[in-house]
């Protein structure tokens, strides 16, 4: 069990650093940030499950300083593992600063890895963008996530690039 736990850590692990590295030569193409990448670590749960780890990444194309709209990916992992496929819309109400309040909204499908079957699944959160690191920002959000019919919350910290 301990060593199954070890994988899956270095599992998203790796995920993470190939997710990360591989989005910023695209963000060097447009002075003005055209394409954005967006990637978390949350947890998740509802009242009847313990907490669930998840990575959640999502890129964007920047339809302006308010508006951007994607598709993302990730891994769910619980009692059983999943992998969302999602559409994702995050709208910036105050525009592009320093300290952003952001407000997104994914939804699509989650395939499960195994036997079980998918699940269709919808998070809207908010959250604040900010904190420059390097061409990094700090990202937080909270929120609930719909996942096969069953609300609960999700919390989850992250970077945007």
């Amino acid at each position: 069990m301990l060593c199954d736990s070890m994988v899956m850590i270095r599992t998203l692990l790796l995920f993470a650093i190939i997710t990360a590295l591989g989005s910023l030569p695209v963000k060097a193409q447009s002075e003005d940030g055209w394409f954005s990448g967006r990637l978390l670590l949350c947890c998740s749960g509802d009242e009847d499950t313990d907490c669930r780890a998840q990575v959640m990444y999502a890129h964007y194309f920047n339809f302006n300083n308010y508006v951007s709209s994607g598709f993302g990916t990730g891994l769910i992992m619980g009692s059983r593992c999943m992998v969302p496929i999602t559409a994702d819309v995050r709208l910036r109400p105050t525009g592009h600063r320093r300290v952003m309040p952001v407000i997104a909204v994914t939804g699509g499908y989650a395939v499960p890895l195994g036997d079980a079957s998918g699940q269709a699944i919808l998070t809207p959160r908010i959250g604040l963008d900010g904190g420059r690191l390097a061409r990094m920002r700090v990202a937080l959000d909270v929120g609930c996530q719909v996942l096969g019919g069953r609300c609960g919350w999700i919390v989850g910290a992250g970077f945007v690039f």
